[in-house]
């Protein structure tokens, strides 16, 4: 073979997987095809996507009303790397790499798509073996089952995802996904199960507008405005931070090095930046992942980030700042009091419910918590280590107190039993475990009162810091200050018993959902038999507090 005749191949079926692993999760491939739906319509047709979840039958369906597609238009999708023929025509979208079709493979073994254009319809399908058995790298035949074949149905396509290998299919996170990227597509409608996504603005306490005119930024990043958004209460993670835009396309979400700083978990807003989807230079601004994540070594996307990070950072401070001079008020000084005794009700039950359960499952014959990590405390729920001298239950293995796994090599790595008190067992597996310095990395759950908008629930959970904030501006508590027959609603004991009610029944309700994220019910009529007993449970409580 001569040296001319060399050149630069690529393995079909091996390339087609590699992008496919790219999408990891549901929401992520869901999103893909609804997302195309949504970009690529008819002039005029206002965009709706149906998408079906059956995971019993380990299915999804997507179903668009879209422009559809003859079989050319298939050649091309089907085309790893191909060009996108919108981009290539001048009309910006999300599409670069041609990557986006296989993603159904990331989680499933079959993919079948059916479309509609121009009154023809088409129907194709692939499926995970056929790719696997081109073992030459050559072209991967696509099953044709029609062929424009006339029909008076509208443009549109649906595309079906069948023999998905998940072990569960997070519904909800497909819903909370899709609903914080539409609110880039203002007149989408897209439904998931029945439930319609809509996009719902946090309340906003303050909103900040910065330009790149006049800065150091103009030159690279052009004339871009920045938005920034306080809300009035802590953000979900999936909302928090600046979403980078480019031509109206979101490419990526950030706390541009704010993350783990207070008050920027109240920080959103948006800025696009058109130079991004204009840049040419050798160091690309965007990857192939579809990873809502910017190349930060091209030099538009470190100069964006930069501009962000350091408008968010101002902001940020001055809340700080804010914050602290409103702490010192008497009143909330005295809310914070009130907050911490109704905290400690919920700790104490918290931690009889925990040792409770964990006793009954390790007699169950499971051999561990079930609850996360981030609900245990090492030193308050063990207390003792295998030793002779106290009744207890072995509920694991492990070295010392902490489980362990086993090591490699043909010796195996020592272990001894775990342990848990129980005074009705009859074995004397336990010893009291000696006295440690060292303090549980975690704490108890926390409730606090604050002003986090009209439009907000009565009640929110920030599961990063275990906080239940008590919302003072719902309508239904702002009532009950205002009727206050006290210069302070913490001297009004009906002010304090709805404080109270709120609280509890926040709390009942995350722990059945921490036990639902984990499978732990059988049945869902068991959560709401959970949720109900604690709800009871923390009442008598309060009753005897109150007499």
């Amino acid at each position: 073979m001569s040296q001319s005749a060399l050149k630069v191949t690529s393995h079909v079926g091996r390339d087609l997987l590699q992008s496919a692993a790219l999408f990891k999760h549901e929401h992520a491939v869901v999103w893909e095809y609804v997302a195309n739906g949504l970009e690529y319509k008819d002039t005029g047709t206002r965009p709706n996507v149906a998408v079906q979840i059956d995971p019993k039958a380990k299915s999804i369906r997507i179903s668009d009303n879209g422009r559809g597609m003859l079989i050319e238009d298939l050649r091309r999708y089907f085309q790893m790397h191909g060009e996108n023929i919108d981009r290539k025509q001048g009309r910006p979208g999300r599409g670069f790499f041609g990557t986006g079709k296989s993603a159904a493979f990331g989680i499933a073994e079959s993919l079948t798509i059916t479309t509609v254009r121009n009154g023809r319809r088409s129907k194709v399908h692939l499926d995970r073996k056929e790719i696997k058995a081109q073992t030459s790298g050559d072209e991967i035949p696509i099953e044709v089952i029609e062929n424009e074949v006339k029909t008076s149905a509208p443009n549109g396509t649906v595309v079906e995802i069948d023999k998905v290998s998940l072990k569960s299919v997070d519904i909800g996170g497909v819903i909370r996904h899709i609903e914080r990227h539409i609110a880039y597509w203002p007149d989408a409608s897209v439904i998931v199960n029945n439930h319609a996504c809509e996009f719902a603005e946090p309340d906003v306490s303050r909103e900040i507008k910065v330009s790149t005119k006049g800065t150091e930024f103009a030159s690279s990043l052009g004339e871009a405005m920045l938005t920034i958004k306080v809300a009035k209460a802590p953000l979900d993670e999936e909302l928090r931070g600046i979403a980078i835009l480019s031509r109206d396309v979101w490419h990526e979400t950030t706390l541009a090095g704010c993350d783990r700083k207070p008050f920027a978990d109240y920080l959103f807003g948006t800025v696009d930046v058109a130079t991004i989807a204009d840049d040419k230079s050798d160091i690309p601004p965007f990857d192939m992942s579809r990873s809502m994540k910017l190349n930060p070594r091209n030099e538009v996307v470190a100069d964006t980030l930069r501009f962000v990070g350091i408008n968010l950072e101002i902001v940020r401070r001055e809340l700080e700042k804010q914050d602290r001079e409103r702490r010192q008020g008497e009143e909330q000084k005295r809310l914070q009091q009130q907050g911490s005794k109704i905290a400690e009700l919920i700790n104490n039950h918290f931690k009889e419910w925990s040792s409770k359960l964990k006793t009954t499952m390790a007699k169950a014959g499971t051999g561990r918590d079930i609850l996360p990590a981030k609900h245990e405390n090492n030193e308050t729920d063990l207390g003792a280590v295998f030793g002779n001298e106290l009744p207890g239950i072995i509920v694991g293995e492990g070295r010392g107190d902490e489980p362990v796994e086993p090591g490699p090599g043909p010796e195996p790595v020592p272990t001894v039993p775990r342990v848990q008190l129980d005074d009705e067992s009859k074995d004397l597996v336990a010893k009291k475990a000696p006295s440690s310095p060292r303090k549980s990395a975690a704490g108890g759950f926390q409730v606090a009162f604050e002003n986090i908008g009209e439009n907000e629930k009565r009640a929110k959970y920030d599961k990063a810091t275990r906080t239940i904030y008590i919302n003072l501006d719902h309508p239904r508590i702002a009532v009950e200050v205002k009727s206050a027959k006290t210069t302070s609603p913490v001297d009004d004991p009906n002010f304090l018993r709805m404080a109270y009610e709120i609280a509890f029944t926040e709390y009942a309700i995350v722990l059945a959902q921490e036990l639902s994220a984990i499978q732990f019910f059988f049945d869902p009529q068991d959560a709401l038999v959970e949720l109900r007993q604690t709800i009871d449970d923390l009442s008598k409580v309060f009753a005897m507090t109150w007499r």
